[in-house]
């Protein structure tokens, strides 16, 4: 019904039939395209004045069921995965790596190290 309801607001009230007189296809299809945007518009605006949630809720409603990951869980997967391929492809010894994650680190910004210590 709600396609029924849609197809009748652009024939009638948006001139989706009336407006266009054009006979190229590319017009009739840009004309459509503009009624049609015409229309999502003003959905919107009847949305946002007559539901009291707003889009941004309903976005972040949605994104709710998601799982947040922090910066510091996020850098510390990036870091093992890059160790892991180094160790992997040049054979460094325990001592050599941990002097190379040493420097690695030193060479972070601050609040990258610190986020990094606070993980660990």
């Amino acid at each position: 019904w709600n396609i029924e309801v849609f197809f009748k607001t652009c024939k009638s009230t948006l001139n989706l039939v009336g407006e266009c007189r054009s006979l190229s296809y590319d017009a009739l299809t840009a004309h459509v395209a503009i009624v049609f945007t015409r229309y999502m518009l003003l959905a919107i605006t009847g949305r946002k004045n007559q539901d009291m949630r707003t889009l941004g809720e309903l976005f972040f409603f949605l994104v709710d069921e998601m799982e947040d990951i922090t910066f510091s869980y996020a850098m510390e997967l990036i870091l093992r995965a890059m160790f892991v391929s180094i160790c992997k492809n040049f054979n460094f010894t325990e001592n050599q790596m941990d002097s190379f994650i040493d420097d690695f680190l030193n060479g972070l910004p601050g609040y990258m190290r610190n986020a990094i210590a606070k993980a660990a």
